[in-house]
């Protein structure tokens, strides 16, 4: 598989979910959900504050293809989810995250983070940014996307590797463009990017939830073997847009008047 190829695979689809959190605010990692696909326990992940997430790989290995990251809101899609925070495809947003990735010890294999928009926990529709590292270098930034399921022809992000700075992604509700890239830790705006133009225009014109993850990927050489590594991710932001919260008042009216029709059904 090519390294454009690759980055498909690292950016979209992570599918197992943990339980749901009080209300409060999408820029709070509390109100966030736990997603490993599968659980591995050679990856693990601490909520260190509000404003700060660590995802880690200890020891090892971890098969190929095995995710750990969190996501805006607490089922498969926002339209199933009882808690978090979504973004209403209809308008404009873009948003941001700072990751700071250290390998306390010598690390073998490849390991890959990533931050993205998508319509469903299991990737069928999302778009994203990642950066590919192999044994504790930082080797490559790029973008992927996927329509129904279907891998879309990934985007070369021309920035230098480094372990450490921010990723945005960006939507436009009128062109259904996505813009994912990345830049300095902190900015307002990336200083690189690769657009996937029109692509909401295929997806099913659900929600959008955030999400960010850990994985581990041989799709290039050799998935994650041995070592330590963490990947830090604080100062989510909304740079642009008004998330909502879920469910949305429509969305708990139907869920009720859904279980009364039930309860009538069953007596």
């Amino acid at each position: 598989m090519s390294r454009r190829a690759m980055f498909v695979a690292m950016v979209v689809g992570v599918g197992v979910f943990g339980a749901g959190h009080a209300a409060g605010s999408i820029t709070d990692f509390n109100n966030w959900t736990l997603v490993e696909d599968p659980a591995d326990p050679n990856f693990t992940s601490s909520i260190n504050g509000p404003s700060q997430i660590t995802l880690s790989a200890i020891g090892g290995p971890v098969n190929s293809g095995v995710d750990i990251g969190y996501q805006s809101v607490n089922g498969i899609t926002p339209a199933t989810s009882t808690s978090g925070f979504a973004f209403d495809p209809s308008q404009s947003f873009s948003i941001a995250v700072d990751f700071n990735m250290s390998f306390p010890t010598a690390s073998v294999g490849d390991l890959g983070i990533g931050f993205g928009i998508g319509e469903d926990g299991d990737g069928m529709n999302g778009a994203g940014v990642a950066l590919l590292t192999r044994d504790g270098l930082a080797l490559a930034f790029g973008g992927a996307a996927r329509i129904n399921d279907v891998n879309q022809t990934p985007g070369i992000i021309f920035a230098t590797p480094n372990l450490v700075r921010s990723f945005f992604v960006s939507y436009n509700s009128a062109t259904g463009d996505v813009v994912v890239g990345v830049g300095n830790t902190g900015a307002a705006s990336p200083s690189a990017t690769t657009t996937f133009a029109g692509i909401q225009n295929s997806w099913s014109g659900g929600l959008l939830m955030a999400s960010f993850f850990l994985r581990s990927d041989g799709a290039l050489g050799d998935a994650w073997t041995s070592g330590a590594a963490d990947a830090v991710f604080t100062n989510f932001r909304v740079l642009s847009g008004t998330p909502i919260e879920v469910p949305s008042p429509g969305s708990a009216a139907l869920l009720a008047l859904s279980g009364v029709i039930v309860t009538r059904r069953k007596r």
